[in-house]
C-alpha cells in the first residue's frame, strides 16, 4: 500500500509542474513580444490636445478637452459627459473620428494609431504640434474549463501571458491536462486555436504565449478524471486492499 501511494504521488507531482525542462541559474534568450494590433469590435479610447487645449476639443468626442504639464503627461481632463464612450471599430475596420471623419486602424498599433492621427492634423494644419493618446477600453480574455475561476477577466495596461492569465483565474485545478491548454485567437477574420504545453519551456516559443484582446483559453480536463475512471479506480483499489486485510487479521 505504502508503494502503491509513493509511486502515485511522485505521478501526481510530475504531471503538476510546470516547466519541468528549466535548468536552474542556466540563461534562457526572451523572445521579443509581439505588439497588440487593433481588431474589428475594439473599443478605443482616444485623446487629442496641445499646448493650448481649447484648440483641441474640437477633436474629443463630446467636444472634451484634455491639459498636459510640461513633460507630456496629463494633468486635468474635461470630456464633457461623466463617462468616456470611445470609438468602436466597426466591421470594415474604421472609426468615425471628429473633424477628420473616417479612419481605417484595423492591424494598427497604438502607437501607429497616435502617429496616423497627428500626421493627418498636422497635414490639414489644425493643430501645430498635437500630442495624441490612445488606449484599449475593451481589453479582456476569457478563461475557461479546468481554472479555478473561470470568466471574462480584463486586462490594465494592455499586456498579459499565459501564465499571468492562469494565476488571474486562481491557477489550473489538478484536473487540467496542463500538456496541453488551447488558446483560441480570432485572426484576419479566422479562428484559429494553439495548443501550448505547460510543462515545458517550449511554451514561451509559442505565439500564444503573449496573449491578444479577446483570447480564450481552454483548459481541457484530465481524460482519465474528466470521466470519473480514476476516482472509480480508486476507490476499488482502496476497497480491495481493506478486505485483504480484514481476511488477513481473521487468520493471523
Amino acid at each position: 500500500l505504502a508503494l502503491l501511494l509513493g509511486l502515485s504521488s511522485c505521478n501526481t507531482s510530475k504531471k503538476l509542474t510546470y516547466l519541468q525542462d528549466m535548468e536552474l541559474l542556466k540563461n534562457y534568450p526572451v523572445k521579443e513580444e509581439r505588439e497588440i494590433r487593433i481588431q474589428p469590435k475594439d473599443k478605443l479610447d482616444i485623446v487629442v490636445t496641445c499646448k493650448n487645449p481649447e484648440l483641441a476639443m474640437p477633436f474629443n468626442i463630446m467636444g472634451g478637452m484634455v491639459r498636459t504639464n510640461a513633460n507630456g503627461e496629463v494633468s486635468s481632463v474635461a470630456t464633457g459627459a461623466e463617462e468616456k464612450k470611445g470609438y468602436v471599430v466597426d466591421k470594415s475596420g474604421c472609426i468615425d473620428f471628429p473633424v477628420l471623419g473616417e479612419l481605417p486602424v484595423v492591424g494598427l498599433t497604438l502607437e501607429e494609431l497616435k502617429f496616423m492621427i497627428e500626421e493627418k492634423i498636422k497635414a490639414k494644419n489644425y493643430l501645430k504640434e498635437p500630442i495624441v493618446m490612445a488606449d484599449f477600453m475593451n481589453f479582456q480574455i476569457t478563461m475557461l474549463g479546468e481554472v479555478a475561476q473561470k470568466g471574462n477577466f480584463s486586462v490594465e495596461n494592455n499586456e498579459i501571458n499565459l501564465i499571468q492569465a492562469i494565476a488571474m483565474a486562481g491557477d489550473l485545478t489538478t484536473n487540467a491536462k496542463r500538456d496541453e491548454i488551447l488558446v483560441i485567437r480570432t485572426e484576419n477574420g479566422e479562428r484559429k486555436v494553439y495548443p501550448v504545453n505547460m510543462l515545458s519551456r517550449d511554451l514561451y516559443e509559442s505565439p500564444a504565449f503573449q496573449l491578444q484582446q479577446n483570447d480564450v483559453v481552454y483548459a481541457k480536463p484530465n481524460k482519465a478524471k474528466s470521466d470519473g475512471q480514476f476516482e472509480r479506480r480508486t476507490t476499488t483499489i482502496s476497497l480491495l486492499l481493506t478486505f485483504i486485510t480484514a481476511i488477513s487479521s481473521m487468520y493471523y
